[in-house]
Order: structure tokens, then sequence, then C-alpha cells
């Protein structure tokens, strides 16, 4: 599809869209702001829970109607639902897990549902000329989500890295990617990439668990000037501060995690350029895996009112003028 094909006249931007696990949810905001004032989201790079609200956007699920489907959710369920399968399993967790989450829902399954509602299936189903005419092809897709190979020791940008795994990026299932892009280490199972011999080439986890997509991912390499506004959303971590010791090696390994999702995506703007359009949404009075939340609805407008700041104070000429002369 052309780029006129796959926005409508109006406002346009790509968005960069950080981690940050259940606090992700303000993601959802900012795109009812975005559509409030008349954006069309052309292209996405997300990891984590950006990965998520990034691909229903780019496949055109309307910003109320991603809000819709996420409260629908059992968001315990949805989370955890690894965890949850693999206590099942076993006879001396198995009533207390089905007790407290009966329901789990399959977050592979509830990604492709939704997206094969709007006609989305694989990559060649989000694949757009790319803005930069020398752009190198796999890189002509509306989203790009980055995991972590654990096997391999990199770090993987879906779809642009497929064919380093001999896998052809049209064919891959844009769902698995972006469950792939959230599998935290002990909460989701790790998603096998490539084949040699009957093994995986490698295995993915969360691409949240370092710094994310810089906010110049998606510009033009050309020289030539943008054709429209990058947003890159940061999401805030909590405040540094001092905890228990761990009492267990199990106990240490949850607070590594926690840790880790807490400190993710802290890649600071590199430029002042950079600075002038990025948004930073202070939600850090939630925990990156606060599944017990009661506060899904103010993550929401929390985000929806940041952005809603941010685009009242933006001039698009003015950062075209000194960040991207012609």
């Amino acid at each position: 599809m052309s780029e006129d094909e796959a926005v409508a006249d109006g406002r346009r931007c790509d968005l960069v869209l950080g981690g940050g696990g259940v606090k992700g949810l303000a993601h959802i905001g900012v795109l009812i702001a975005l559509e409030e004032a008349g954006y069309d989201v052309v292209r996405v790079a997300g990891s984590s829970a950006g990965a998520v609200v990034g691909a229903l956007a780019v496949a055109g699920v309307p910003a109320a109607a991603v809000h819709e489907r996420f409260e629908e959710l059992d968001f315990a369920g949805f989370v955890l639902a690894d965890v949850v399968e693999r206590f099942s399993s076993t006879r001396a967790f198995g009533r207390l897990v089905a007790r407290w989450s009966p329901d789990p829902t399959d977050p592979l399954a509830w990604i492709e549902g939704v997206l094969a509602e709007y006609g989305v299936k694989t990559f060649r189903d989000l694949a757009v000329d790319d803005p930069d005419p020398e752009g190198p092809p796999e890189r002509r897709y509306r989203l790009v989500v980055r995991c972590l190979d654990v096997v391999q020791r990199r770090v993987v940008r879906l779809p642009w890295d497929y064919e380093h795994y001999g896998l052809d990026p049209d064919e891959q299932p844009v769902a698995q990617a972006v469950r792939a892009s959230m599998s935290i280490p002990f909460v989701y199972d790790p998603v096998p990439i490539g084949e040699r011999d009957g093994e995986p080439l490698g295995l993915l986890i969360d691409g949240g668990l370092t710094s994310g997509f810089p906010v110049d991912i998606l510009d033009r390499r050309d020289g030539g000037p943008a054709r429209w506004p990058t947003y890159g959303i940061r999401l805030l971590p909590r405040p540094a501060g001092a905890g228990d010791l761990p009492a267990s090696e199990l106990e240490l390994a949850g607070m590594v995690i926690q840790a880790l999702l807490d400190a993710s995506d802290l890649l600071e703007p590199l430029t002042a350029c950079d600075e002038r359009r990025t948004v930073r949404l202070d939600v850090s009075d939630v925990g990156p895996l606060d599944v017990d939340i009661d506060e899904e609805r103010d993550l929401v407008e929390e985000g929806a009112e940041a952005m809603r700041r941010f685009l009242a104070d933006w001039d698009e000429e003015a950062y075209l003028r000194d960040c991207r002369p012609s």
C-alpha cells in the first residue's frame, strides 16, 4: 500500500513508544489525544506495551476501540497468562491459581484476534512506501518492534531483522512479533525465532528491558526534510530508592526483573531537537507489573492530557526550521 492509501488526508505523525508494562496503558491516551487533534499515525516503533498499542494503532483500530478492548480484558489474566498456565500444571498450585484467575487470556490469541478484525495478519499487511526513497526495503513497514535475543545476545528489530534468521518479513505474523516484544522473563515464556537442525536460532524476550528506541529511529536517512513529525513518548520510571534485601534466590530474581523494568527506556534524547519532540509522561506512581491497579482509566487520561499539553505548545514550523532544514 502507498502512504496515500495508508492514511487519510490531514495531519500525520510517526510515534516512538516506550515500554513500561502496565504503565503502557497511558499510550492509549496518547492515541486518543492525537485522534482528537486530527492526526493519523503513519508508523510506530515500540517495545513491550508500546509494541502492543502501536500494532493496534497502525492496524487502523480507532483509539476509542483500543481503549474498549483493554477495558474488556481481565488484566491480571492477560498480563500473567503464562505464569497462570505454568502453575496450573502443578497440582499443588492448580486449584489456587484457578480460583485466583480462572480464565487467563492468551496474549498471542488476543492480539491475533484484534488485528485480524482489521485485516492484519502478517507484516505484508503493514507494508508502506517509506518516505525515505533511499531507505532499505526491510524497513518499509508501518510497525517495528524491539526484542532481545538472549541466545545471540543482540537487539532485534522486527520486521527489519527477520532476514538475519533466514525469514521473509512479509510472511511473519505481526502478533507473534508483538508477543515476543512483551516477553518479560519469568512472566511470559520467550518466543523462539528461526530454525536450524530442528532447533531455534534465537529466543526473544521483552525489548523494553534495555533502553528503548531512540527518537530518531524512523527519521529519513537521505538528508531530506521530514514530511511529518515524529513524537517520542517516554514513560517516566519510579524514583530510585532503597528497598529491602531479597530473602531468597527467587525473590532476588523477581527484584532483578522489577529493577530492569523500572529502569527500562531510560535513554534520554540525545539532542536538543530530540528533546523538543519527546513527551515525558509521569506514570511513576504505577509499577510495570501492578496488575491489580484500579487506575487503568487514570493512566489513559494522564496519557491523553500529557499529549494534549504537548500539542498545544508544539510548533512544527519552528521545529522543521531549526532541526530539519531542507
